[in-house]
């Protein structure tokens, strides 16, 4: 399994004047076979983040469905707390305020009874949903900017290897930046297997296989004009 996000944050409203902010953490390991990936409020997100992977740590959890019910119970907790008053999802014609975006894909193995990981799966959480927990079954889950990313994955996905989802994950998130300014900066990668469990990828890891894609799309577009 890979999980893969950018690094921009904008502030502003996107139908007027923005600012980018291209530091943002997106991609936190909570466990040894359990990434968590975050979408919308940066601030707020990294703060609940904090507090579930503490969380996670007290009580030892692990696999990827106890973990989601955890991230789950703080994420409604806080938000009740904070936005109590807030509509989950803008009403037309009624101005109340509605609750800052945050949305997290939970993925990772679950555990059988003698601690193997076994079985992979993917979760989302989404604060104007209240936080019901969504399971992704289709082998991909995205959030935030996902037009352009459902798009390729829908041409190229087709159950691939950690070796090909590496690539396959770093091409969609710049393919969407080059399309779309509210996504960009360093792209952030982590793969999950059930051998080594979570490893975040570094910085010089991530550019050789951005580099590497550059040489992909120059054979596809050559392959698609050649007679």
């Amino acid at each position: 399994m890979v999980l893969a996000s950018d690094s921009r944050g904008t502030f502003g409203d996107p139908r007027g004047v923005t600012a980018q902010n291209d530091n943002q953490k997106k991609s936190y390991g909570l466990s040894k076979y359990v990434g968590v990936l975050m979408a919308g409020s940066g601030e707020l997100g990294a703060m609940i983040m904090n507090e579930i992977a503490t969380d996670v740590k007290n009580r030892n959890l692990e696999g990827v469905t106890p973990i989601m019910n955890a991230a789950r119970e703080i994420l409604k907790r806080r938000y009740g707390e904070w936005f109590a008053r807030f509509s989950l999802q803008a009403i037309p014609n009624v101005p109340t305020p509605v609750r800052p975006t945050l949305v997290v894909i939970i993925g990772g193995y679950d555990l059988d009874n003698t601690g193997k990981p076994v079985i992979q799966k993917i979760y989302s959480l989404n604060c104007h949903l209240d936080f019901a927990p969504m399971l992704h079954d289709y082998g991909f889950a995205l959030e935030g900017v996902a037009q352009y990313a459902l798009y390729l994955l829908n041409r190229l996905y087709a159950g691939e290897s950690v070796k090909n989802l590496l690539p396959l994950a770093a091409y969609v998130i710049t393919e969407t930046a080059s399309q779309d300014g509210k996504v960009g900066g360093p792209v952030q990668l982590m793969q999950i297997t059930s051998e080594e469990g979570c490893r975040i990828l570094s910085s010089e890891e991530i550019n050789s296989i951005i580099a590497s894609n550059s040489s992909r799309s120059d054979n596809l577009r050559v392959s698609f004009f050649k007679d």
